[in-house]
Order: structure tokens, then C-alpha cells, then sequence
């Protein structure tokens, strides 16, 4: 995909006002993107993409000032179908397929991005495969996997997730999904929303996410970089991973030690779940992150299990963290009292991290992306085939393609 757009005036001409963007900020900008490819095929995308959209909206609200900074929330849960901004993917990918004629798909998922997919797919007529953790099946929703064309199998050791989808690919002809450009591509519709809040409205300093392979500040900076003389300032770039599954800020600060060579043998000890993927670098967007922080000044932290739980204790005038999302319309779901899906509240976390280490300071204006904490997970989900281990792989592998 390539920007169809250079300027201020340009965007204005091809945003879709027919779609709000608390609707649908993929319909909103697609025009502002071009496929690559020759008129008549980008054409017959988007027209996808009308097929496949059930939801993708995102908003942006003041949440609080802490020590004089004003914390904003790009709110990408309470508008988007599957209530993580994996619903953009979902949309995007689903459409991919359609054009491209593939109707069986397979994919490995900490929880949110297989969920999107599925819900998508299934939709549009696909025949999904998904691999996901063992200890992650409670993330889910098993209603969503109700139709006899959605197949879900669990591993018991989360590194066996993406071999197993990619042994299937293989032993089937399945199609792998997503492709890196589409997950991209997702992103560049998040920097477009931001693109127009940063022209028409609010300009910021900062901008948060909780990250792992970093495809989301890639495909946003991809947008604000290509108007860079149009906006007031590029708002530096702030990336914060979980302490205990951290390699792109191990290889940021320069520390040694291959974190490819990590395996993750449970989910257990991780602050998010869905987020369990120890190799991210495999994907190559190290670098270009990497170029991201260097050009904007930004940088990379991480926060432990402690430093969440004390900031979700803590209290602001009075009221916590989810106390202020919820006066906002953003209940974030609780079990047992803890966090069920923690992935967007740990960029919110981190900042308030590195305002106390005085990393951002007063008057500094920070954009955190809130990516999910919305769960629909009932925990009754099933999986088709259960997989133990490497040896045992080979044997489930050989039923899953006999009954499919």
C-alpha cells in the first residue's frame, strides 16, 4: 500500500464523511491508500473492504494531567467489533482474502488477532484454523467459534503455536495469514485517524503503545512521516513491552544476549497473554523502529507485574485508573478483580512510568494508545485438538488433516 495523499487539502478531498470514525476509520481513509496495484484491482479491494467492515472505530478523549502533563487516550476498544483494534485487521485481512480467492486460512494468536480474524472470516465465508496457547484459551469467547467452519487447536507450549500453523499451511495448502504489508496496512488506517485529530484539532508530543514486533508505530509513523511539513511537531514515539517478554527493548538499549534464542514455555508469568511471542525481530521491523525512536526522539521501557498493579491502585482526584476510563464509556473488564486484558492499560502504565522518572514533563501532551481491555471471554472455549509437544505435533497434525 502507498499514500494517495501529500497534503492537508488532498486528505480532506478523499476522507468519506459518509463514515464517522467512531464507525469505521478503515471505510473513512481507504481512499487515502492505494493498493500498488492497477486501478481496477484497487477498486474491486475496497469494495472488499465495504463487504468485510462490521466495525473498526476508534475516538480520542482527555483522560487526566499528572504532574503537569495531559494524558489523552486513543480509545481503540470501545468502538471496534471484537473490542481490541485487531478488528482493523480483521477488516483488512478478511477483504485481502476475498480478492485474492483464498477461502481456508490458517494463523497462530495469543487470543486477540485469532479472534478478529476468525469473527471476520467467518463472516465473509472463510474456513479458518487457528493455533493458540493452551493457558489462552480462556481469553476467548467460545461463541465466536460455534460455526462448524472455525477451528480452533491449542498448544501446550506457546513457541509450538506458529510451527504447528505453518506445519498445517504446508501439510494442507492452507493460506498463512496475515501477511506483514496487510498488518501494516492496518496500522497506516490508525496513523490516518491520528493524521486528522494532529491537523484539524490537537497537536501531541507523545505518543504511547505497548508493543512486540512494533507493526503499529511503524505503519502510523509511515502516514505522519509523509506529512511531516504539515504538522506542527512529529510527536515523539514511545513504545513500552512487558518486562519479562522484552527483546526489541533488549536490543534498543543495546543489551546482549540473542532474544531470538528465548523460548516461552508458558504465558503464566506474562503481564498480557495475547502478547507471548518471544521472537518478534523475526518479522525485520526492528530497524525500522529502531529509525522511528532515533528521528522522533522517542524511546522504548518496560514495566513488571508490580509497577501495573500499582498504578491500577493508584488514584487521581480521588479515582483510579478504571474508574476514569469507565466515567469515559471504557469499562474494562475485571475477573476476580484483576485485568483480564491488560495489553492496552500497560502503554497507558508506562507512561506514567516515565512522567515519574521525569522522561516527560510538565506540559508535554501524550496520545496513549488504550489497543484493548474490553473481554467478551466466557472461558468455555474448546479446542478441535489439543498438541503436548514437538513429537506429539506430528501425530495431531496427521488428525487435523484427516477430518479437515
Amino acid at each position: 500500500m502507498k499514500l494517495s495523499v501529500a497534503n492537508k487539502s488532498d486528505l480532506r478531498k478523499v476522507i468519506d464523511s459518509s463514515y464517522n470514525s467512531e464507525t469505521s476509520i478503515v471505510l473513512r481513509y481507504r481512499n487515502a491508500l492505494q493498493s500498488g496495484e492497477d486501478d481496477e484491482r484497487d477498486s474491486e479491494y475496497k469494495k472488499w473492504l465495504r463487504k468485510t467492515s462490521i466495525r473498526e472505530g476508534a475516538r480520542i478523549f482527555p483522560l487526566l494531567i499528572y504532574q503537569g502533563v495531559e494524558i489523552f487516550i486513543l480509545d481503540e476498544t470501545s468502538f471496534m467489533h471484537s473490542k481490541t483494534l485487531k478488528s482493523i485487521d480483521g477488516c483488512i485481512t478478511t477483504a485481502r482474502c476475498k480478492l485474492n480467492g483464498y477461502e481456508r486460512v490458517v494463523f497462530e494468536s495469543g487470543g486477540n488477532t485469532g479472534t478478529a480474524l476468525t469473527q471476520y472470516g467467518i463472516r465473509a465465508g472463510l474456513e479458518t484454523f487457528m493455533f493458540i496457547p493452551e493457558e489462552n484459551l480462556t481469553l476467548l469467547n467460545s461463541k465466536i467459534f460455534e460455526s462448524g467452519k472455525a477451528h480452533l487447536f491449542s498448544v501446550e507450549k506457546p513457541g509450538l503455536a506458529k510451527e504447528a500453523a505453518h506445519r498445517l499451511e504446508k501439510a494442507k495448502g492452507l493460506r498463512h495469514i496475515p501477511e506483514p504489508d496487510w498488518r501494516y496496512e492496518a496500522s497506516m488506517f490508525r496513523g490516518f485517524f491520528i493524521l486528522e485529530y494532529l491537523l484539524e484539532k490537537e497537536n501531541f508530543d507523545w505518543l504511547a503503545q505497548t508493543i512486540s514486533a512494533a507493526f503499529g508505530p511503524i505503519g502510523i509513523y509511515r502516514v505522519l512521516g509523509n506529512f511531516r511539513r504539515e504538522l506542527e511537531n512529529m510527536p515523539r514515539f514511545l513504545g513500552v513491552q512487558q518486562e519479562t517478554n522484552s527483546p526489541m527493548y533488549r536490543g534498543w538499549k543495546g543489551e546482549r544476549g540473542n532474544p531470538e534464542s528465548a523460548e516461552m514455555n508458558s504465558t503464566k508469568g506474562l503481564l498480557a497473554k495475547v502478547m507471548y511471542d518471544v521472537k518478534p525481530q523475526t518479522y525485520g521491523t526492528f530497524e525500522d523502529l529502531k529509525n522511528i525512536l532515533i528521528k522522533t526522539g522517542g524511546d522504548l521501557t518496560t514495566l513488571n507485574r508490580q509497577e501495573f498493579e500499582d498504578v491500577m491502585e493508584k488514584h487521581f482526584s480521588g479515582k483510579s485508573i478504571l474508574d476514569l476510563l469507565r466515567d469515559q464509556g471504557v469499562p474494562i473488564t475485571l475477573h476476580d478483580g484483576e485485568v483480564v486484558e491488560k495489553t492496552g492499560l500497560i502503554a497507558l502504565a508506562g507512561t506514567l512510568k516515565e512522567i515519574d522518572r521525569g522522561n516527560m514533563t510538565k506540559g508535554d501532551k501524550v496520545l496513549c494508545c488504550l489497543t484493548g481491555g474490553i473481554s467478551e471471554a466466557d472461558g468455555k472455549a474448546k479446542p478441535d485438538f489439543s498438541i503436548s509437544s514437538s513429537d506429539h505435533l506430528n501425530e495431531r497434525l496427521h488428525e487435523i488433516a484427516c477430518n479437515v
